[in-house]
């Protein structure tokens, strides 16, 4: 997540009248804190487009998309001064981020963008546009496979213009996009700001407590993932410990309904990823036992082939038959690494496929259910 750059500036102006008839003196103005954002501002339009193309999958399919603007607004976008001029006296409780955060995304000139980008989402995605929530899905999934930028940039966020047209962010300018595109099709989203880990996701309603008791399920842009599922763990190994800092953005009114699915999936493979590792442990040991019994096995063996050579069938015989229940042993032990290891695999293949199609949701709850008739 990329630097607030802000700029501080002390308003100070005094200017009062006498009042004879009561004999007191009034401020005309009250100087309070106000502040100046970024904005993208006007641009020649000259008929130069800025096309961005990706690919990536979304449930059963490849989807393809190109979003064309005008380069004279991209252009103006990435040229824009990406710092808030902060006027008179702040309070150390006053808040001017919610206010520098959605002047990029609720710019005037992003709406051409948004409104293009949709477009060409819903000509991509078309046997999902019916339905809210797998509209939702596409949505976030376009965003979140988008590349992640996590190179130091002290320009600030970018604005969603910028996030299109280059298909790289980090979790700020990723999420601003994605809440923008999300507002504009009618949900009911927000910004979820964590300063101290200075991390941004985006929130989207739903009718239960959601993420923390905002109301809003959590929804990571930085790498494709389920809706409703929270960031737990970064690559880096950063947890979530900040607090929750929520920008309400737009008013639309939709939500997400398939949180109960998705929270089935992630315990699911949660469960499958524990069991896997506790299969792994007791395999080693079942292979380290059956290494010793495959050891004693051969040396009775090489006992047996000695007895018979030499003629001594009394003790001959008597140790074939010690040999053939320790061979039993061994072939039981057998069984149950295999069945194990069957176990362990079957686990092991659930927790990747679902760790490789967060993309689809539908096919993973198909998977769930197969995996359960399969280990039960």
């Amino acid at each position: 997540m990329k630097q607030v750059h802000w700029q501080y500036l002390l308003a100070i102006a005094i200017l009062g009248i006498s009042v004879s008839a009561c004999g007191c003196t009034t401020s005309l103005f009250n100087f309070g804190p106000s502040a100046e954002y970024p904005g993208v501002g006007s641009y020649e339009d000259d008929g130069r487009l800025a096309t961005s193309s990706l690919a990536f999958p979304f449930q059963e399919s490849s989807v393809s998309v190109s979003v064309i603007v005008p380069q004279g607004l991209y252009e103006a976008a990435a040229d824009a001064d990406k710092r808030a001029v902060l006027l008179g006296e702040w309070g150390d409780d006053d808040d001017w981020t919610t206010g520098y955060y959605l002047s990029f995304l609720t710019d005037p000139e992003m709406e051409q963008v948004y409104s293009s980008t949709a477009e060409a989402l819903r000509g991509a995605g078309s046997d999902t546009t019916g339905d809210s929530d797998e509209y939702l899905e596409l949505l976030a999934v376009y965003v979140q496979s988008l590349a992640y930028d996590t190179r130091p940039d002290e320009t600030g966020p970018k604005f969603p213009v910028e996030t299109v047209i280059e298909t790289v962010g980090d979790c700020d300018d990723k999420s601003i996009l994605l809440a923008g595109l999300l507002s504009q099709e009618g949900y009911n989203v927000s910004l979820f700001f964590f300063p101290d880990d200075s991390h941004m996701a985006v929130g989207i309603a739903s009718d239960e407590p959601g993420y923390r008791d905002s109301g809003y399920l959590f929804v990571e842009t930085t790498n494709v993932s389920l809706i409703g599922i929270p960031t737990v763990k970064f690559e880096n190994g950063v947890t979530l410990t900040s607090d929750l800092f929520v920008i309400p953005v737009g008013n639309g009114t939709m939500g997400y309904g398939k949180a109960n699915e998705t929270r089935r999936i992630d315990r699911a493979a949660a469960k499958a990823r524990a069991r896997a590792e506790e299969e792994k442990a007791s395999l080693v040991v079942m292979e380290e036992n059956l290494d010793v019994m495959k050891r004693a096995l051969d040396e009775e063996n090489g006992l047996l082939s000695h007895l018979k050579s030499t003629g001594d069938i009394g003790r001959y015989n008597a140790a074939v038959s010690d040999y053939n229940g320790h061979v039993a042993e061994y072939n039981e032990v057998l069984e149950e690494f295999r069945t194990c290891y069957g176990t362990y695999l079957t686990d092991v293949e659930f927790t990747n496929y679902v760790a490789t199609h967060l993309y689809d949701r539908p096919g993973l709850s198909e998977a769930v259910t197969a995996w359960e008739h399969g280990v039960t």
